[in-house]
């Protein structure tokens, strides 16, 4: 379908863009969180398989080294997914020396790999030698195919499980880094697939359809780290016009308490921006959010609402986000039902606001009202 000079162009171009996105990133996150690992998986997992097919292409010598590592790393990316997913979603998760058992079917097609071709002898014919080497490609795809199953379907088990957790327990850490990864997960399951059927009518596309489809993966990811920044997120909060100025104060080192004054200083900005804003009706509004705005840093806010309010920053919100509820019990109307008040209070589902409220109020909204 192309000539080999186009092939040449594409997979060049497509080596050039990924390290450009790469750079993008690492200047966006100092590749630091999920994004940092998933964009070394793509890069790590797909250059060297690129690299491969310029070899073949130039018809170099040389070039089973790069095809011993296209291949080993090929049937690592799923497995390196699954832990990018793990890590994203459970912040305690760490990668073991128990995990490597997930290396052994890359294990295993190298080992096909380098022993049919170390068997191949030099004077087969050109159709003989296409027949063996299709062998271990054959292999290779079964076992690339089987962990696209598997992993996908524990992957997308997990996050399911994992979201109505997060939805039923507000975390700042959890929710807020992670709402663009299941879109970003689906993405890369949908491209899969494409790369799946193509290579099923025709092998040799994927010379050029796998290095566009992973370059399009990639640009999603720098795009999803962006745009779901807690900078961008800022960018969408309401502006505040008089914000009273907080000098910045160092942050308190473990062990250190801070001063009652300081304590009482923050307290007060925070909740009255807050109380202006109504920043805390955003359902992810989070910690790096609000210090952000206030220009206060996020450990100081903290401190100062552990110490001074005796309560923790989710606690300040959803008790902030209780009283606006009750507010607005008391103003029920055709627009305005016990159902419909949580989504407009900053809670993201219903029976988080049920159980948020009664553990402010010791009875449930529909009680609460009753009392009046």
């Amino acid at each position: 379908m192309f000539t080999d000079t186009t092939l040449i162009i594409i997979n060049a171009t497509c080596i050039a863009f990924l390290l450009t996105m790469l750079i993008t990133l690492a200047a966006a996150t100092r590749m630091k969180g999920g994004a940092a690992w998933a964009a070394l998986i793509i890069v790590t997992t797909t250059i060297p398989v690129y690299l491969s097919n310029l070899t073949r292409i130039f018809e170099a010598e040389n070039y089973l080294p790069y095809l011993y590592l296209a291949i080993f790393l090929n049937t690592i990316c799923l497995p390196a997914l699954w832990f990018f997913t793990r890590s994203q979603f459970d912040k305690t998760f760490r990668f073991t020396a128990r995990n490597l058992i997930h290396t052994i079917p890359a294990f295993v097609s190298l080992f096909v790999y380098i022993a049919y071709y170390a068997t191949i002898p030099a004077e087969q014919t050109e159709t003989e030698r296409e027949f063996i080497i299709n062998l271990p490609e054959l292999l290779n795809t079964l076992i690339v195919f089987g962990q696209f199953i598997g992993y996908y379907l524990f992957i997308f088990l997990y996050i399911r499980k994992k979201n109505k957790f997060l939805q039923d327990n507000y975390s700042d850490s959890g929710y807020l880094e992670t709402r663009w990864t299941p879109r970003f997960l689906i993405l890369s399951c949908i491209l899969f697939f494409v790369v799946f059927a193509v290579y099923t009518i025709n092998p040799r596309i994927g010379v050029w359809v796998i290095p566009i489809l992973n370059s399009i993966v990639m640009a999603y990811l720098v795009y999803c780290v962006i745009s779901h920044s807690t900078t961008a997120y800022i960018n969408r909060l309401p502006e505040v016009a008089t914000l009273p100025e907080v000098p910045i104060v160092p942050t308190v080192p473990n062990g250190s308490k801070m001063p009652q004054p300081q304590m009482k200083e923050i307290c007060n900005t925070i909740t009255r921006y807050l109380e202006t804003s109504q920043a805390y009706k955003n359902n992810d509004f989070s910690l790096a959010a609000l210090s952000l705005q206030t220009g206060i840093h996020h450990n100081n806010i903290s401190a100062a609402i552990n110490g001074y309010l005796q309560k923790n920053f989710f606690e300040l919100i959803n008790e902030m986000r209780v009283e606006e509820a009750k507010r607005l019990l008391l103003n029920l109307n055709a627009d305005h039902t016990i159902e419909s008040i949580y989504t407009e209070c900053g809670f993201r589902s219903r029976s988080t606001f049920f159980t948020t409220f009664k553990k402010f109020e010791g009875i449930s909204p529909a009680q609460w009202l009753k009392t009046f």
